[in-house]
This record gives C-alpha cells, structure tokens and sequence, in this order.
C-alpha cells in the first residue's frame, strides 16, 4: 500500500492549510490504495535545535537520539513515506515557526540529500498575499533535502483551494507515484544538481573524518564505479535512502 505523510505546520482548530491537505487526501484516495499520515504540531512535539549544529558534523540529531521529542517518529514517517506533503501557512510573508523549526531539525539532511528521489509537494495557505514566497522558501529546501517536487499548491481568501484544485494535485500525486512504481529514475532539477556538484567538489575534498566528509567520500567513490553506467559519465546514488532512488550525475 502507498504511504503518504502530510507534516501540516498549523494549530489553528480552523486551519485552511489542513482543510486543503485533506480534499487532496480525499482526491488521492479515490484514486490509489493509499495509508495517511498526517502531523500537525497539535499532536506533535518537536522541539528548536539546540544551535550547536553538531549534527552536521557528527551525523546524529543529539535531541532526537535522547528521546526529548517525536522527532524520531516524524522522521522515520518521512524517510519511509512514498508521498511527503509539507504544508504551511502564511505568517509575515514566511513560513509558521512549527514549520522553521521542523525545517532548523532537518537541515543537516541537506547537505546529504537524504531524501533523494522521494516526491512530495507544499501546500501554503495565506489570507492575502506573502504565499508565493512561502512556496518558493519551501520549494528551496525540500528540493535541498533530494526531494522530486510537484508544483506548489496554494489557498488564499480570494483563491479557495477546492475540490477541483485538490484532484489536479491528486492526479499530479499519482502520477509521480506511478512514475517510481515503473522503476523510472526520477530527474533531479537544475538547482539540485548545481548544489550536487558543489557539495561533491568541496566535501569530498576535506581531510576531516566527521559525518558529511565520509558520506561524500564514499557516494563519490560509488560513482567513479559505475562511470560506464550512464551516457553523461556515471552518477551518484544517495546509498542512506531507501532503493537508493534519486541519481545525480558525475560530471
């Protein structure tokens, strides 16, 4: 059955960014066998980082590993899910503070690309303006995790998002999850592979024996294998995600 998790950063009671990610659960169900997830910070607890970012270094979420929060649970939700929706509403033309602090705890799977070739969208809600940059910040880091991205879908007071917004998203849903299903590697987008290279040239080539060091090290010595494999010279597979779906390329 196909997992979907929904992360929903909102406490309103009578939140729209909700509302919206349930008519797209609805759409999704008519369509697919699908089993729901879904995470508000009502039912949630993850807590700020703790700004020591020794996680980037060490590889382990310290506040995660101690049992402080859920934060092991919504991970493993989100590193196992088919389907990763992140929705957020509207506050001062950026995302809510639930949403920046699930964002602050995941970061330092960005230097990785953990989540490589997993698809997943955001919803944004917003009363009148402010939304196209919240898709736009939202868009930036789940694309900086590895995650394949459906377009952002959006609710405002003037532009409701309604049943016939949510089964275009479904039908856009199923076809991502249908695209993995045929063994199809997902294409990585301009802006992953230009960080790819970047994060390649410049961790790989670090003395230092800490986390993300090793990680590209390692992805990179795996690529240099499989030079033959691809007509653009070989690629890097992401070896800490399941099937190891998400490929950028040597260059």
């Amino acid at each position: 059955m196909t997992s979907m998790v929904a992360y929903v950063a909102s406490r309103n009671p009578q939140s729209q960014t909700l509302r919206s990610v349930r008519l797209i659960q609805d759409a999704v169900s008519a369509n697919i066998d699908a089993e729901w997830t879904i995470l508000t910070p009502n039912d949630t607890t993850i807590l700020p980082s703790d700004g020591t970012a020794s996680e980037f270094s060490t590889g382990v979420d310290h506040i995660e590993l101690n049992g402080l929060d859920d934060s092991a649970r919504v991970k493993k939700a989100i590193e196992r899910c088919d389907y990763l929706i992140l929705g957020s509403p509207t506050y001062g033309h950026n995302v809510s503070g639930d949403m920046k602090i699930l964002m602050d705890r995941l970061t330092y799977w960005g230097h990785l690309f953990h989540l490589a070739g997993k698809p997943g969208m955001a919803m944004v809600s917003a009363t009148t303006n402010g939304f196209l940059e919240v898709g736009e910040l939202m868009e930036r880091f789940m694309e900086s995790l590895g995650i394949i991205i459906d377009e952002t879908a959006y609710h405002t007071t003037f532009t409701p998002f309604d049943e016939a917004m949510a089964d275009q998203t479904a039908a856009a849903i199923v076809r991502a999850l249908n695209t993995l299903r045929d063994g199809v590697v997902p294409e990585t987008s301009e802006r992953q592979e230009l960080a790819f290279q970047s994060y390649k040239r410049d961790y790989a080539r670090r003395d230092g024996s800490d986390a993300e060091s090793r990680y590209w090290r390692a992805a990179c010595s795996t690529a240099r294998r499989s030079m033959n494999t691809s007509k653009r010279g070989g690629s890097c597979r992401n070896p800490s995600t399941p099937n190891g779906r998400g490929t950028f390329h040597e260059r």
